[in-house]
């Protein structure tokens, strides 16, 4: 039994590590008219693997506008310099950014905010623009998890905490990422640290979308293979 017992966790931890590596492709038809990418949770350290992956497919899939929902680094990222050169590649005609937990937490938010702003990328911190699929309002995150947006309309809400959706809004889309996928068990989840896990969700006239992110602090993915959005 100890040694099934062995044999089979190292499975589970052979498994999760092969998922952290592996870059799914998801596709929403949601009428935007503008091909728009959606990223989130890149938890960059350095220009890995998975770092040139996504810019393979954002080199192929060619969006006009890019999304980032935040988690851009955490505690493990080490110097800005790879980082700046990993947005940097990222082409698009418009770059937005909020900012997630980690952002935060890492204690380097101002340093990164400049590398954004270096890279094209306009960070959103409570505010709404105008862009190519109409007004965004970049919703900062909140360590309390407690949004208010005042009833302002928005064509996408860009946050990195998908509980925003419990929270009085006024938008057609909201995307966000935070929860890495959660760990199911068949349709079940079994753990998630918010309301809604991963994937679409209709919330009677606004579409929540629930990234499972692109990168992690520590490279283990149970059940939960990295995930890149492309809306159009």
């Amino acid at each position: 039994m100890f040694l099934a017992g062995v044999v089979a966790g190292a499975a589970a931890v052979i498994y999760s590590s092969v998922e952290a590596h592996r870059i799914i492709v998801t596709r929403l038809r949601l009428g935007l008219g503008v091909k728009t990418a959606f990223l989130a949770d890149t938890h960059t350290h350095s220009m890995g693997p998975v770092e040139k992956k996504v810019l393979e497919v954002l080199r192929r899939e060619r969006p006009r506008i890019i999304l980032h929902g935040g988690d851009v680094i955490d505690e493990f990222t080490g110097p800005l310099d790879q980082i700046r050169f990993y947005l940097s590649y990222m082409e698009a005609e418009e770059k937005y950014a909020v900012l997630g937990n980690h952002d935060y937490w890492c204690g380097r938010t101002g340093e990164l905010m400049r590398v954004l702003t270096e890279c094209g990328f306009k960070v959103l911190r409570d505010e709404v623009v105008e862009s190519g699929v109409g007004k965004i309002l970049g919703v900062d995150w909140k360590d309390d998890r407690r949004y208010a947006f005042g009833r302002r309309h928005a064509d996408i809400i860009l946050a990195h905490d998908p509980n925003v959706a419990l929270y009085d809004h006024n938008a057609g889309v909201i995307l966000a990422g935070h929860t890495h996928g959660g760990v199911m068990l068949g349709p079940f989840t079994i753990l998630t640290n918010s309301a809604y896990t991963r994937g679409l969700y209709d919330l009677g006239g606004t579409i929540l979308y629930v990234s499972r992110g692109l990168g992690n602090m520590i490279p283990l993915r149970p059940t939960s293979p990295l995930e890149l959005v492309i809306l159009e």
